[in-house]
C-alpha cells in the first residue's frame, strides 16, 4: 500500500472508532476477522462488509430485528456481544442464498413493471371509451 493510503486508511479508521467504547472496537474487529474466514472458507461474498450496530432497534413484519443483510452489508443489532459471530455466520449464509435469489428477484420485478405498463395502457383505453360514451349527446 503506498504511503498516501496508508495514512488515509490511518485517518478514516480512527474516525471510524471515535466515540466507541474499547469493547465496541474489539468486536468489530473480531467481526471483521471473522469475516475475512467466512469469505476465505466459502471463496466469494469478498464484497460484504459487517456493521455491528448495537442498540438499534428495527422490526419487520412485527418481529424485532438481530441482523439483516442489506445489499452488501450484513448489519447487526443486538446489543450482546456474545451473539455477534453466530448473527453475522447468519447473515453470511443469508447473503449467499440472496445471491441465488437474485436473478428471480429481477425477472418477477420485471413482469411486475410489464404487467402495470399493460394495466396502465389498458386502463387508460377505457378511459377514453367512457369519457366519449359520457360526452356524447
Amino acid at each position: 500500500m503506498a504511503k498516501s493510503h496508508k495514512k488515509l486508511h490511518r485517518v478514516y479508521k480512527k474516525l471510524l472508532t471515535e466515540g466507541k467504547s474499547s469493547m465496541q472496537i474489539a468486536v468489530e474487529a473480531e467481526l471483521e476477522s471473522e469475516l475475512k474466514r467466512l469469505k476465505r472458507n466459502v471463496g466469494m461474498g469478498f464484497e460484504v462488509s459487517v456493521m455491528w450496530l448495537p442498540g438499534t432497534v428495527k422490526h419487520k413484519d412485527g418481529k424485532q430485528l438481530q441482523e439483516e443483510v442489506s445489499g452488501d452489508t450484513i448489519l447487526i443489532y443486538t446489543q450482546e456481544p456474545s451473539e455477534t459471530i453466530h448473527l453475522l455466520a447468519h447473515g453470511f449464509a443469508e447473503w449467499i442464498l440472496n445471491q441465488h435469489t437474485k436473478r428471480y428477484r429481477l425477472l418477477i420485478n420485471k413482469l411486475i413493471e410489464l404487467f402495470e405498463q399493460i394495466q396502465y395502457e389498458e386502463k387508460e383505453r377505457i378511459i377514453q371509451a367512457l369519457t366519449k360514451l359520457m360526452t356524447q349527446p
